[in-house]
């Protein structure tokens, strides 16, 4: 679900960007679920993730900002995402290359060794992907954060309020 917002900060556009800059250096190195992203004194772009952990379901940010009365106004778009696209993208995929291994052992005269290596190896992917899937639905991440995450942040570290 995707939800337009504007914020205003008294902050000027650059020194916003800075501060949001040394911000996420500064968080680099957890390992926790935070917000973190990129961008320029003119769009950022925000998620609330553990950092090399993604799968679509986490809420992202992506905003435009510019000059407005003496500070910055910030708008854009804010969403929640969904896991199910990934895992259904995901063995999808895998499914069809599991399909044609498994025609393989049918057209080709290749040895069993070889037929077991090229259809065992997209069955345990493909299984690693419906187990994944099925664990998401049912059991929900620990912490999937919400886009008001992403919103405190910046009203804590900018002090980005509603317009």
């Amino acid at each position: 679900m995707k939800e337009e917002f504007k914020l205003f900060s008294p902050m000027d556009p650059i020194p916003l960007a800075k501060k949001l800059k040394a911000e996420m250096k500064r968080r680099k190195k957890r390992k926790d679920h935070h917000v973190f992203g990129r961008g320029t004194e003119r769009k950022m772009f925000l998620t609330f993730r553990r950092p090399g952990f993604q799968n679509g379901a986490e809420p992202n940010l992506k905003a435009k900002m510019r000059e407005h009365d003496g500070g910055t106004l910030i708008e854009g778009t804010i969403r929640q995402g969904k896991a199910m696209p990934f895992f259904l993208f995901w063995n999808g995929f895998v499914g069809l290359f599991f399909l044609f291994s498994l025609a393989l052992w049918f057209v080709d005269d290749a040895p069993l060794f070889f037929n077991l290596i090229f259809s065992g190896i997209p069955a345990i992917m493909l299984a690693i992907g419906l187990t994944a899937a099925y664990k998401t639905r049912n059991d929900p991440p620990e912490d999937p954060g919400t886009p008001q995450k992403i919103l405190d942040f910046l009203a804590e570290t900018v002090d980005a309020r509603p317009l």
